[in-house]
C-alpha cells in the first residue's frame, strides 16, 4: 500500500530547491541570483498557498505552483534589473572626463560617504535602509519580511536617516563614529 505524502514548507524546500535553482539558472541568471529568486519563490508560494489551485500539500501540485511563482518572480527580477540598467548611462572614459565637473565629483564623494555611513549603521537600521531604499521595498513588505510592525520599520527608518544625517554633516570620519553613539 502506498501512503499519501503531504508536503510542508521544509519538505518542499528539501525536495525542490536544487531543481528550482537549476531551472532559474537555465533562464540565463547567475547561480547567486537564481538562488535568491528561488528563495523568494518559496516564500511567495508558501505565503500565498491559499491561491494555489488544488491541494498545495500534494508535491506535484505544489511543484507546478512553485514553478509558476518562480517564473513570475524571474520576470519581476528582469524588469527591476532593466530599470536599474536604464538609469545607468555608459560612456567612454574620454567623454566622461570632458563632461564631469567638480560638482559631480563632489556628488560622487557624497555617495561614497553615504555608503560608508550606511555600512556603519546598527544592523536593524542598516537592514531597513537597504531593504526600503536600495531594494525599493515598501514599508509594509519590509515589516512582513522582518516580522515586525510597519510602525517599527518607520521608526527604524527615521532613526537611521537621523543618524545618517548627523554622520554626513560631520566634517571627518571620526564624526561618523561619534554620531553612532548619539
Amino acid at each position: 500500500m502506498v501512503e499519501d505524502y503531504f508536503l510542508d514548507l521544509t519538505d518542499a524546500i528539501d525536495r525542490f530547491r536544487g531543481p528550482l535553482v537549476g531551472l532559474i539558472a537555465s533562464w540565463g541568471v547567475s547561480h547567486v541570483d537564481a538562488s535568491e529568486i528561488a528563495q523568494d519563490s518559496f516564500a511567495d508560494a508558501y505565503l500565498n498557498r491559499d491561491r494555489c489551485r488544488g491541494d498545495w500539500q500534494d508535491p506535484e501540485v505544489f511543484g507546478h505552483w512553485l514553478r509558476g511563482v518562480a517564473r513570475n518572480n524571474f520576470r519581476n527580477w528582469l524588469r527591476s534589473r532593466k530599470r536599474r540598467e536604464s538609469r545607468v548611462v555608459l560612456m567612454d572614459t574620454a567623454t566622461l572626463a570632458q563632461t564631469v565637473g567638480e560638482t559631480q565629483v563632489e556628488e560622487d564623494q557624497r555617495v561614497v560617504e553615504l555608503r560608508m555611513a550606511i555600512d556603519q549603521l546598527p544592523t536593524k537600521q542598516r537592514e531597513v535602509i537597504m531593504m526600503h531604499y536600495l531594494e525599493e521595498t515598501s514599508v509594509k513588505d519590509v515589516a512582513a519580511l522582518l516580522s515586525v510592525t510597519a510602525k517599527t520599520v518607520e521608526g527604524r527608518l527615521y532613526q537611521a536617516r537621523r543618524v545618517l544625517r548627523r554622520m554626513l554633516d560631520e566634517p571627518s570620519s571620526s564624526g561618523i563614529r561619534k554620531a553612532l553613539l548619539l
